[in-house]
């Protein structure tokens, strides 16, 4: 039987659209029925054709219950967070969310998320949030050089080349507009705000208590570049804190991988206005490999980078080779040059002074090898700690006796091993073979 102890009123939100059960003070339960016309957000966030409840937005939906029960107009921070089950909405009847929150003392209260697919019977989000004077735990500023590297953004138009594809997200939650940084590892996303965006539908209260929920998603999806090759969603978090932000302020999100366990990752994010300031934290954000992707074809050269870096980490456990590939531009004479110049710039992270040996290798001051190499259209560098060599060759269609004399007999012949494995073409199989020994001789 569905208890109801309702003393006082409860805040007019969202997903407080029904009380079940409310003990000032103690325990709150309330529901909400989600569908795409109540919740237009839902039809923004596909996933392999399935409405998802995105994981910001159960966040939202636990910030209100947790305000309501503790009767306070500050965010909560947020700890322990598990998204275990996604929560699908169908086309039919609407989906009810159950949200239960429990007061466990000492400022913390348990919530959990259930829904009507599994008869309110499994947690599919839950987390411990604390509430009150001095838990934000924001640090006020960072070095905003740091965290926005003036090293000319990385070529990616995210609305062109990224969303649609790698990214399944659309509408409110598209929201980042380039890279400062993109690494296998790590990488620093420009993410635009939008104010006054509907969530809601008109009959709905839009007051959110988080702020942003398509900023903040941003946030989390930008890492997604990092990891090209495999689609990943996220399954927890150690400690989420969002601070004051203006809505239409553009932000950064600086995410940096703290470790990898499998299909497992996890990273620590710091969101910032451009002045530095710190407007949010995800401290151990587990993010989950779901499926793997289909190849682009072509590959947008920025995220040709740290696919190589992760290729090359899984191959070669405990290498820290880093790579750049940029496509070159139209421009003046000795170019070549200073297009090697930048890229061996951006591989070691940093400004450094460029030599070059007898033979052409190039040589920099701090303990770094480096290697370049160019195509027609493409601009590759390597470092790491240890000597390394690249190279990038376009695939140009040859006669097998000529293959055969640029090879040799037993690189040739490992190219027709390598053709039948893969089901690859003469020439492609070829001209792998070939690159790898100009690595070699490098």
């Amino acid at each position: 039987p569905t208890v109801n102890y309702k003393r006082r009123e409860l805040p007019l939100l969202r997903f407080l659209e029904r009380t079940r059960v409310y003990y000032p003070g103690v325990e709150l339960v309330v529901e909400a029925d989600l569908s795409p016309e109540t919740d237009p957000y839902l039809d923004q966030h596909v996933f392999q054709g399935e409405r998802l409840l995105p994981a910001v937005m159960g966040l939202e939906a636990m910030a209100q219950v947790v305000v309501a029960l503790s009767e306070t107009t500050e965010r909560p921070a947020f700890e322990e967070v598990e998204f275990i089950r996604p929560v699908v909405v169908s086309d039919g009847a609407p989906t009810t969310v159950r949200l239960a929150a429990l007061v466990r003392g000492d400022d913390r209260i348990e919530v959990v998320l259930r829904s009507s697919t599994t008869a309110f019977q499994v947690d599919h989000f839950r987390a411990m949030c604390r509430v009150g004077k001095g838990r934000t735990g924001l640090s006020e500023t960072v070095d905003a050089t740091g965290v926005m590297p003036d090293l000319n953004g990385v070529a990616i138009e995210p609305e062109r080349d990224l969303y649609g594809g790698l990214l399944f997200q659309s509408g409110g939650f598209r929201r980042l507009t380039g890279y400062r940084k993109l690494r296998a590892r790590e990488c620093v996303a420009e993410i635009s705000a939008r104010d006054g965006h509907a969530w809601f539908s008109q009959y709905l209260p839009g007051r959110l208590i988080l702020g942003d929920p398509g900023a903040r998603d941003a946030a989390i999806h930008a890492i997604q570049a990092c990891i090209p090759h495999a689609t990943i969603l996220p399954v927890g978090v150690g400690e989420i804190v969002v601070g004051e932000s203006n809505s239409a302020e553009p932000r950064f999100a600086c995410a940096s991988e703290q470790s990898r366990d499998g299909d497992l990752f996890v990273y620590d994010v710091c969101v910032t206005g451009s002045d530095g300031c710190v407007l949010e934290t995800w401290k151990g954000l587990r993010l989950r490999i779901v499926a793997g992707t289909t190849r682009p074809t072509p590959w947008v050269a920025a995220l040709l980078a740290p696919y190589i870096e992760r290729r090359v980490g899984e191959l070669i456990p405990g290498s820290a080779v880093s790579v750049t590939v940029a496509l070159k531009g139209n421009g003046e004479a000795g170019k070549r040059s200073c297009e090697s110049d930048r890229a061996i710039a951006s591989a070691v992270d940093g400004p450094v002074v460029v030599r070059r040996r007898p033979d052409g290798k190039p040589e920099v001051a701090i303990d770094r090898s480096v290697s370049v190499a160019h195509t027609d259209a493409l601009v590759m560098a390597v470092a790491g700690p240890t000597a390394v060599g690249c190279d990038a060759e376009s695939v140009v269609c040859k006669p097998s006796s000529v293959w055969r004399d640029l090879l040799g007999a037993d690189r040739f012949a490992l190219a027709g091993v390598i053709g039948r494995e893969v089901s690859e073409d003469e020439s492609t199989a070829a001209t792998r073979v070939w690159t790898a020994g100009e690595c070699l001789t490098k």
